[in-house]
């Protein structure tokens, strides 16, 4: 794996935050692309998540999701998603995982960069999801902190 330090922006982005276990990370983003296609909306890129770790709660996560879509949407207040202009990882440095089981790997590879190249890096990693014949690859973005 190599590290590249290179930032991701994405528009019109919907976002939606759920509390749920780790070994279900895919269930969200599969559903919000399932529902996106059926309301005639078209998403122009991968799926992108973020997970807080939980206090006392080792198996769950908070996992917030974006995917950018081709356009703006309607929000309504009970809405259990919102939209925000863009979706900026910037500045930041990134890796790409072959393999899901690797991503401890690749958060330890960014960690030594950051270290190595003198930055500091926010700890709540992104991953970038693409498909690939029936594997997912994604590639891990740690946004580096101003300064």
């Amino acid at each position: 794996m190599i590290v590249r330090e290179e930032s991701l922006v994405i528009r019109n982005v919907v976002t939606v935050e759920e509390v749920i276990p780790h070994d279900e990370w895919f269930l969200p983003a599969l559903g919000l692309r399932r529902n996106l296609v059926n309301e005639d909306i078209y998403y122009t890129s991968p799926v992108v998540f973020k997970v807080e770790e939980m206090k006392n709660e080792p198996s769950f996560g908070k996992y917030t999701y974006y995917i950018g879509l081709n356009t703006e949407v309607e929000v309504g207040e009970d809405a259990n998603f919102k939209q925000l202009e863009y979706l900026e990882i910037t500045p930041a440095i990134y890796v790409r995982c072959p393999e899901v089981d690797e991503l401890e790997e690749a958060y330890e590879l960014l960690r030594h960069y950051a270290k190595e190249n003198g930055l500091e890096i926010d700890e709540s990693f992104y991953h970038v999801c693409f498909d690939a014949f029936d594997n997912v690859i994604m590639d891990i973005y740690a946004q580096v902190k101003e300064g």
